[in-house]
């Protein structure tokens, strides 16, 4: 009886353990990346594609373009800011693409990237 009540212990207490790590290993892979920060977030468990660092540095860039007080420090408006970077988005999209691998893992290049392609919008 005693074997038989820990044998029904031991499998409910696995099975608990189980489909919490299963779920929890399954929520990490599926971060849907929609700001900067979700890059970082997604990078701890998962690789980011280009894309996916395409989408946080446009949300990086226009949360700047925003910003109208550090658009005027820089000589700009937020106008301004919005204009140059609509009409340099595309641009720099495709040849961040094209000379990019398709995923990344590591946060210093998944910055550097970022970075080159905020540049390349401002």
């Amino acid at each position: 009886m005693k074997k038989t009540i820990l044998l029904i212990f031991s499998i409910v207490f696995i099975g608990y353990y189980l489909t919490a790590k299963a779920s929890q290993y399954a929520f990490n892979k599926h971060i849907e990346v929609k700001t900067y920060s979700d890059l970082y977030y997604k990078l701890e468990t998962a690789e980011v594609s280009i894309n996916e660092i395409i989408i946080g540095a446009s949300e990086f860039s226009l949360t700047m373009c925003a910003d109208k007080v550090y658009q005027e420090a820089m000589g700009s408006s937020t106008e301004g800011c919005n204009g140059q970077f609509l009409s340099a988005k595309n641009k720099c999209a495709k040849y961040l693409i094209k000379t990019s691998k398709h995923y990344y893992k590591s946060k210093e290049k998944v910055s550097l990237l970022t970075e080159r392609f905020i540049n390349c919008v401002s």
